[in-house]
């Protein structure tokens, strides 16, 4: 009987351990709908975009300007006051030519101003602008 207890504890310790919770990140937040300028090649357009969560710590930029439309996926962290911040990529072969690849925002919650910038050339393409 004795022999069976070690046995017995180490069971007991190992159910608790593979029972714990995983705790998930979620990047949970209302969507922005946001308008301001976009500066692409020196020029200067009136644009529309949205911001949303897919999921995870995932988000959705849909960006409308010039007839044109852009599609980020951003991986986002969203702060205790509010603030977003986020990097990610341009989807699709013809938006990843024409701009770099990597992205970076961030929306301050006080304010709702929305910034968006390509990390490796700025002055070719960067948003700025107000949320809802």
């Amino acid at each position: 009987m004795i022999k069976n207890i070690p046995i017995f504890f180490i069971f007991f310790l190992f159910s608790f351990t593979t029972y714990a919770e995983e705790n998930i990140y979620q990047a949970e937040y209302i969507p922005l709908i946001c308008r301001g300028v976009s500066y692409e090649d020196n020029e200067i357009y009136f644009a529309s975009w949205t911001f949303a969560p897919t999921g995870g710590s995932g988000s959705e930029l849909d960006i409308r300007y010039n007839g044109d439309k852009r599609l980020g996926k951003i991986r986002t962290t969203v702060y205790s006051n509010g603030d977003l911040y986020g990097r990610g990529k341009w989807i699709g072969r013809t938006a990843s030519k024409t701009y770099n690849t990597l992205l970076t925002i961030n929306f301050y919650y006080e304010t709702k101003k929305f910034i968006l910038v390509s990390l490796f050339n700025p002055d070719n393409f960067h948003l700025e602008g107000k949320c809802k």
